[in-house]
C-alpha cells in the first residue's frame, strides 16, 4: 500500500520534520516519498527515542541516505511509531533494515536530541529574528558536503550546514544546535570562507 493510501502528510521541509521526531524523543520509522510513478522516490529513517539508528533511500544506506534526505524540499512523511516507545527493549527490525547499520548514525545529530529548555519559546517565536540574517546554502547539499571534507572542516561545520536553510537566524541556529553564538558565528564564517553559504 503506498503512502497516498496511508494518508500522508505534505511538508516543504523534511529537516524540520526530522529535527520534531528527535527533539521529541520519538521511536517508530519515518517513511517519506516524493514524485509520482516513474520519478516516485522513497526513503525511511529509524529513530530510537529521537535518535537515528537507521536510513536508507535507493541504493544509499546511512549517513549518505540521511544527508540526502534532510535536503528534501516538499514531499510526503508518514511517522509510525514503535509499538515498544514505551519499552526499553530494541524496535523490530524494519524490512528494508540492512546489517551495514553504523554507530555514527546515533552521533549524527547529537547536540539537538536532548531536549533544548528554550525549544518551545523557539517554536512559538518564529519572528523575533526580524532583521537578522539568514544564511542560505550556496551549494547542493552533497556538493557542500564533499568541500567541507576537502577543506577539513569538523563535524559542527556539518550539522551546522544540514541546519542552514535561508529562513533560520543566526539565534535559531544557536537554540537548535546548544551551541554559544560566538561559535555558531566562527561555524558560519568557516561555511562562508569556503563558498557553501551566504550571509
Amino acid at each position: 500500500m503506498s503512502m497516498s493510501q496511508r494518508r500522508g502528510t505534505t511538508t516543504d521541509n523534511l529537516n524540520n520534520v526530522i529535527q520534531v521526531i528527535q527533539l521529541g524523543r520519538k521511536t517508530g520509522v519515518l517513511t517519506v516519498e516524493r514524485g509520482h510513478e516513474a520519478t516516485l522516490e522513497v526513503g525511511e529513517i529509524t529513530f530510537v527515542y529521537g535518535q537515528i539508528t537507521h536510513a536508507h533511500i535507493g541504493e544509499l544506506d546511512g549517513q549518505i541516505a540521511v544527508n540526502v534526505l534532510c535536503s528534501w524540499g516538499l514531499c510526503r512523511f508518514l511517522f509510525t511509531p514503535s509499538g515498544s516507545e514505551r519499552s526499553t527493549g530494541p524496535i523490530p527490525s524494519q524490512p528494508h533494515a540492512s546489517s551495514r547499520t553504523t554507530a555514527p548514525l546515533k552521533e549524527i545529530h547529537t547536540n539537538i536530541s536532548p531536549p533544548i529548555p528554550e525549544s518551545r519559546d523557539y517554536l512559538s517565536s518564529d519572528h523575533t529574528g526580524i532583521g537578522q540574517p539568514r544564511p542560505f546554502r550556496t551549494e547542493q547539499v552533497d556538493d557542500a558536503l564533499v568541500l567541507l571534507e576537502q577543506a577539513g572542516l569538523s563535524r559542527p561545520h556539518r550539522h551546522l550546514l544540514l541546519l542552514i536553510d535561508g529562513q533560520r537566524t543566526p539565534l535559531e541556529l544557536v537554540r537548535l544546535t546548544g551551541r554559544p553564538l560566538e561559535e555558531i558565528q566562527r561555524l558560519l564564517y568557516d561555511l562562508e570562507r569556503i563558498g557553501v553559504i551566504s550571509q
